[in-house]
């Protein structure tokens, strides 16, 4: 999809769909005063980071070669193609200056006079060339008749690459990201980061497609009725040619659907996490017939579901729709010993945990979110002595309660959407210029790395612990003076617990140097153990 931008000159570029970033934080070098206040929180330099009823506006009374600054910062540095500004009090000229790291300014626009005669309107600057930005200074001077300089809002026009975008939806668990599994959702930020899996970590197509690990963003037969039902598919299969899979993140950080019309993104209900199962419709594949299923979700401690035999049975919660499930917690009155809670989504059961020594009286699994239409707990071992009941073993579970949160992505007229309490329409892109699919790979990698180092540590102290009785005689305990207790007694243990030799090949030292700054080991106390234990295994041998 080929978009249009105005540019201050007058010319009008071709981008294939240009990303606005807002900036974190701003300062200005001059600030109108209102009553006493010197520089009023009102008018400060803040307000112009995103489009609203507030905007900066300078002290005025300036002399015509005075220049008077305002300077956006990124917390990340970000790629960026030009820079947009909504004027509120247009100068009579402006140059823009920008800096990669925050501190450090060069010219990026010089000196130009404003053509235009309104007060307020929108101006888009194209830098010559893509720039590297941690912050950008509009510098502005020559006031005009109304004898202020003012910004409504100001935005980078950024290079698209990888970021996340963070829902301005008010929760108690902190800041919300929007992630890609199943449905898209919305997760605390800090746990989608920790999963790994990248799903909060999207780029923006030349088409302006939305898409992720899993494919791209759409809205279900391009149909809006009722907030419509968003979804992800493989990137062609998601557009339909009616613009149901485009996005433009505007400069006030709606997320729109330019095709659509006047359809922008936001999530209805509480981000914050509910019980999903006493509305879901709950079976087994056995049950005594005095504690029956229904008895899994009535939230009263004193009934409970028993199942009427020790075989592998299963117990299921169907949702009749896709769930995002954050937490299974389980309240059991006869535990299984072992069991599985299992998903289902697009067909096909999924293992998401697994236990074959439960002895506890409760169970919580956590993680991230999974998408799901239905849990069901497959039972396959009674406890043989918390399970029993009447002389044989059975199952049975107090209460079942499935966590998730509420809050649903739909589509809304963009104006309506803004009618909230929260800011729940808006996304801010926070910048991920990092972001690699092959990072948990390398990670996975360097553990295998350290594993196999490990390996062969152990195997040479193996061999130093069969030959300590020797040690005195060889005089290795100088040699192992400088090693600390802690070392010492790693090399007791090991010698203990590894009763099996690997060929040694030197790759210690690569592991070592790969390895240890990521996990904060002492890489000299570890070589230098290595060192020691073959010297005595040397004299041991002559």
């Amino acid at each position: 999809m080929i978009r249009l931008v105005v540019l201050s000159a007058g010319l009008v570029l071709a981008s294939a769909a240009p990303q606005f970033v807002a900036f974190d934080s701003a300062t200005a070098s001059s600030t109108h005063s209102t009553g006493s206040l010197s520089g009023s929180p009102a008018f400060g330099a803040q307000q112009a980071l995103s489009a609203g009823s507030g905007y900066w506006c300078s002290s005025g009374q300036h002399a015509p070669g005075q220049s008077v600054t305002w300077t956006g910062i990124l917390n990340a540095r970000r790629a960026a193609l030009g820079l947009k500004i909504d004027w509120a009090y247009a100068p009579g000229q402006v140059k823009i200056l920008t800096s990669s790291d925050g501190s450090s300014f060069e010219e990026a626009k010089c000196w130009a006079s404003s053509s235009r005669s309104e007060v307020a309107y929108e101006e888009t600057f194209m830098f010559d060339s893509v720039r590297n930005v941690k912050a950008a200074t509009v510098v502005m001077r020559s006031p005009q008749s109304w004898g202020y300089f003012g910004i409504n809002s100001a935005a980078l026009v950024a290079q698209p690459g990888p970021f996340m975008l963070i829902s301005g939806i008010t929760s108690p668990a902190g800041e919300q990201c929007l992630c890609a599994s199943g449905a898209p959702h919305l997760e605390p930020c800090l746990e989608a980061i920790a999963a790994g899996d990248g799903s909060e970590v999207f780029q923006l197509t030349e088409d302006g497609q939305l898409t992720s690990t899993v494919g791209c963003m759409t809205l279900v037969d391009g149909d809006t009725t009722g907030g419509g039902v968003f979804s992800f598919a493989e990137c062609a299969q998601a557009e339909g040619g009616d613009g149901r899979s485009e996005f433009a993140l505007t400069s006030s950080g709606q997320l729109k659907m330019p095709r659509l019309g006047n359809y922008c993104v936001t999530f209805l209900g509480d981000a914050a996490l509910a019980n999903a199962a006493p509305t879901a419709d709950a079976s087994a594949t056995s049950s005594d017939s005095q504690h029956t299923v229904d008895q899994l979700t009535d939230a009263d401690a004193a009934t409970y579901w028993a199942s009427s035999a020790d075989s592998p049975v299963d117990v299921q919660l169907d949702f009749g729709s896709v769930t995002q499930i954050k937490a299974v917690e389980i309240d059991w009155e006869r535990p299984a010993q072992a069991f599985e809670i299992q998903v289902l989504n697009g067909g096909g059961w999924t293992t998401v945990s697994a236990n074959t020594g439960n002895n506890l009286p409760s169970t919580r699994f956590s993680g991230p979110a999974v998408a799901g239409t239905a849990i069901r707990i497959h039972m396959t071992k009674a406890h043989p002595t918390l399970g029993q009941s009447d002389g044989h073993a059975v199952y049975a579970i107090k209460e079942v309660r499935v966590l998730s949160s509420a809050a649903r992505a739909v589509v809304q007229d963009c104006g309506e959407a803004e009618q909230n309490s929260d800011a729940r329409d808006k996304f801010f892109m926070a910048a991920v210029p990092e972001f690699s699919p092959a990072a948990g790979f390398s990670a996975q990698s360097r553990a295998a790395l350290l594993r196999a180092a490990e390996a062969h540590l152990g195997s040479l102290l193996a061999k130093l612990y069969s030959a300590m009785p020797n040690l005195a005689a060889c005089g290795f305990k100088a040699s192992l003076a400088k090693a600390s207790p802690a070392q010492l007694a790693a090399v007791a243990r090991a010698g203990q617990q590894v009763t099996t030799t690997k060929k040694a090949s030197d790759a210690v030292s690569v592991a070592v140097a790969a390895v240890g700054p990521a996990v904060g080991s002492d890489g000299a106390a570890l070589r230098s153990l290595v060192q020691s234990v073959r010297e005595a295994l040397a004299q041991v041998a002559h």
